[in-house]
């Protein structure tokens, strides 16, 4: 039998993201999760220990807000009994629709899981999407709990580099900014093993239908036989990576071309309403181009885990890294 390799794990993960359309709708609401793999720790750990150095706006907002007296909040919010009516169905309406996005992205998450494995076992046949839903359906608690896990170490992570970023910025030394590279580095790589370890287990929840702990268990252990090819597989992807990001750059200059011709239209007849159309025209485009990337892209990433995940736990998988070395 011809050993597993990288290549093939992109390969398949290509062909079923470009050619199984019906995945499309589901990668589009698992989007909501994140991605599967390093990106987002590494985003979310660089943006915080940017907002570090410079204050973001939740900053500003809380400087703002805190300079209130409270006799000027209490006048501001002297409504009568039918605006906090409306109020309050507002929010029961937004909390209702939070929850059911939260809902169906979960669920997509392992039919996208579901559909994969089932056509690495056999790939003569793809798996009805209908099927791969309501198989992930029954294992939503527990996709939810992998994935609150996933949320919670991700932004432990970066709150623990970012704290340890003040030291680097505040009259620093040539120590403190050794230290906080050490830092970094090591809270990224924990924050990469534990993020691989989650993904494994929603491969067991979904794949093996093992129950939570039973399934975190042989995470871990699936994590430390393979833990150079977890780490090789995210650097592929995040090359990657770059590579939608620089599509994204694209298509923002492409699709906001119909706005360009739209303001000079709008220059030469001096007509204000028809700049404000092409600024519409342009980002409603633009949002449905990331949205399309961005629903065929979480496929792909979550296609290419579940791949390694059956390839790991079924047959074993060599790094190449070491491969290369003994040649």
């Amino acid at each position: 039998m011809k050993e597993p390799t990288y290549r093939d794990a992109i390969k398949v993960s290509w062909q079923l993201a470009w050619h199984h359309k019906s995945l499309w709708l589901f990668g589009l609401f698992a989007a909501f999760l994140g991605q599967m793999g390093i990106v987002e720790l590494v985003t979310k750990v660089s943006l915080t220990a940017g907002n570090f150095y410079t204050p973001s706006a939740w900053v500003y907002l809380w400087r703002l807000f805190s300079n209130i007296q409270a006799e000027e909040w209490s006048g501001s919010l002297n409504f009568s009994v039918d605006v906090w009516m409306s109020i309050f169905w507002l929010v029961v309406i937004l909390v209702g629709f939070g929850i059911l996005l939260v809902f169906v992205s979960v669920v997509s998450q392992g039919a996208i899981v579901r559909s994969v494995a089932l056509y690495t076992k056999n790939s003569k046949k793809f798996p009805s999407t209908s099927d791969a839903w309501h198989h992930s359906h029954k294992h939503f608690w527990r996709l939810l709990v992998l994935n609150i896990l996933r949320e919670v170490i991700v932004v432990s992570v970066a709150v623990f580099v970012g704290w340890a970023t003040i030291n680097a910025v505040i009259e620093p030394s040539r120590g403190d900014i050794i230290l906080f590279l050490i830092l970094f580095m090591g809270g990224a790589a924990l924050g990469m093993a534990l993020s691989f370890w989650l993904i494994y287990a929603v491969g067991y929840v979904v794949v093996e239908e093992y129950k939570l702990p039973e399934a975190i268990r042989a995470a871990w252990r699936l994590f430390t036989r393979h833990w150079l090819v977890s780490f090789e597989v995210a650097l592929i992807l995040f090359v990657v990576n770059i590579g939608i990001v620089a599509l994204a750059i694209f298509g923002l200059y492409l699709f906001f071309i119909p706005s360009l011709l739209l303001w000079f239209i709008a220059i030469f007849l001096n007509n204000q309403g028809l700049f404000t159309v092409g600024i519409i025209v342009g980002l409603g485009l633009f949002s449905l181009f990331i949205m399309f990337v961005g629903s065929i892209f979480t496929v792909f990433i979550t296609s290419t885990w579940t791949y390694l995940f059956m390839k790991m736990h079924k047959e074993g998988l060599k790094s190449r890294l070491m491969h290369w070395m003994r040649k």
